[in-house]
């Protein structure tokens, strides 16, 4: 998935709004104090984070929500994803690729993970996707997940490509809506899972970027689409016992602050001014703070911000730097134009006291993206929370 802050901004502006928020970042402490290929060793770790290696053809994908299931098992959600037979290492010999997978990750102090990866028809010549829309016409990716005693629901865009695009054209998409899949087996093993899906909203509003427990209710971070590029969030919310039919229980934040019952309209608080298609927003005990982690405003973004609040939904802070991409760095070895960074998230169920994040990295040339087996896969960094 592809963030849909996609619309190039004037590269002048863009460098000198970088490099004047980088400067801030310095200033206020926000720079990463720390990374890890693997994250195992770092301290303030409840446990080690997988490695996304590509295994029994999993051969790399993007978007990289997690939810916890267990205190060492969390289940990932991945976007476009690449994959082949078991034996197969490279993407070049890939069968297909998937609009989505999932994993799940088995994570113990002091021993490597475990991951398993599923997606459908894996034998097959032509797999499909763990959540299959049954034609090649429309597709899901996924967002954030719940999981409410063995009932689990997944946020899902809706998409489908842009009329007139070409098979290689990086961003001939179109969001058409959101979907919402139940799971009421989770507990079993995703091969048997019973999905049903169901209608969310129209491509207005993209629901369930991220989700967030709140007392009785469940807040949704939704994004407000004005056209190619342009839109806010927003939030909605509905009670946690109804999330097997949300449909008629919705109320969002209006600019008076009151919860009002429906859908978003054109009086919903901007609660950040920035469309984010991907994100998380998670509450951290120590700094006894909300964290909301995306790509900056600009597209393509060098990197990843994050923004502070008392509540899960705001006032939040101006977002601040902090990591930069090294993909994305002129001086770093390998660089390449085409390469861009995005799908940044938060995982707290492996630390409260660090910010344990990922994200992934595209190029613009998808025979690029293809060759190189060393993007289009999450990467996990580890940094110390804001002082």
């Amino acid at each position: 998935m592809c963030p849909s802050e996609r619309t190039a901004r004037n590269a002048y502006a863009v460098k000198q709004f970088t490099l004047l928020l980088i400067s801030l970042s310095v200033l206020l402490g926000w720079m990463p104090a720390s990374s890890s290929k693997t994250a195992a060793h770092d301290a303030g770790l409840l446990r080690p984070l997988p490695e996304f290696s590509y295994t029994d053809g999993w051969l790399g994908a993007d978007d990289a929500y997690s939810l916890p299931l267990t205190p060492t098992t969390s289940l990932w959600f991945f976007g476009d994803t690449f994959v082949g037979d078991r034996g197969t290492k490279l993407r070049s010999e890939s069968k297909t690729m998937v609009r989505n997978s999932i994993g799940l990750s088995r994570c113990k102090t002091g021993s490597p993970c475990e991951m398993q990866y599923f997606w459908q028809k894996a034998t097959d010549l032509k797999p499909r996707s763990f959540f299959d829309t049954g034609t090649d016409e429309l597709w899901y990716w996924p967002l954030d997940g719940f999981l409410q005693d063995a009932r689990l629901s997944i946020c899902l865009l809706a998409v489908r490509n842009k009329p007139g695009a070409g098979p290689g054209d990086a961003f001939g998409f179109e969001i058409v809506g959101t979907k919402l899949a139940t799971i009421g087996n989770a507990q079993a093993s995703p091969d048997s899972w019973e999905i049903a899906v169901q209608d969310l909203t129209d491509a207005r509003l993209w629901a369930g970027v991220s989700l967030v427990p709140e007392g009785k209710y469940l807040i949704w971070y939704t994004q407000v689409s004005e056209g190619e590029g342009k839109g806010f969030m927003a939030v909605m919310r509905t009670p946690q016992g109804k999330m097997a039919n949300p449909s008629g229980s919705w109320e969002y934040l209006r600019n008076d602050n009151r919860w009002t019952v429906g859908l978003a309209g054109p009086d919903a608080k901007k609660v950040i001014d920035q469309p984010i298609s991907e994100m998380s927003v998670r509450y951290h005990p120590p700094m006894k703070k909300w964290l909301a982690i995306s790509t900056g405003p600009e597209f393509p973004s060098p990197r990843a911000v994050a923004r502070t609040a008392d509540s899960p939904v705001g006032p939040w802070s101006a977002p601040r730097t902090i990591y930069e991409f090294p993909e994305m760095k002129r001086d770093r070895s390998g660089y390449d134009k085409d390469t861009f960074c995005y799908a940044v998230k938060e995982h707290t169920e492996f630390s409260e006291s660090k910010i344990a994040l990922t994200y992934a990295c595209n190029s613009m040339v998808l025979a690029k993206t293809i060759a190189n087996m060393n993007i289009y896969r999450p990467r996990v960094v580890i940094l110390d929370l804001p002082k």
